[in-house]
């Protein structure tokens, strides 16, 4: 079974996002499962228009393939700060304001922990 990196990443609109890492589908959704999910139905609708109009596409997308989900951190931290302070989401994740800060500028990249 073929592993799908895809990268679940918040949006300024406080939607998350779901994009195929090596493909064209995307999805969104409240939460990062519903962006996922999102996702396989593009995925879905896309190959089921594609048996109809005859075009190509990659053979491991008509069978099971498994998500592997990457986390955007950086996107995360933006969304976050519109909400709270960034002393108050460092106490409550214990990583200092000083690093959030580092991170959410992209001066900085979190290990993937």
């Amino acid at each position: 079974m073929k592993k799908v990196k895809v990268i679940v990443e918040w949006v300024s609109d406080g939607g998350i996002g779901a994009i195929m890492r090596d493909e064209m589908f995307t999805g969104m959704g409240e939460t990062a499962e519903a962006a996922v999910n999102d996702l396989r139905r593009s995925v879905a609708f896309f190959i089921e228009t594609a048996k109809e109009k005859g075009f190509p596409y990659k053979p491991y997308l008509d069978g099971e393939f498994d998500i592997e989900p990457d986390y955007d951190a950086v996107s995360m931290l933006k969304y976050a700060r519109a909400y709270m302070k960034a002393t108050k989401l460092a106490e409550l994740i214990g990583v200092s304001a000083v690093q959030l800060g580092r991170y959410a500028n992209d001066k900085a990249k979190p290990r993937a922990e």
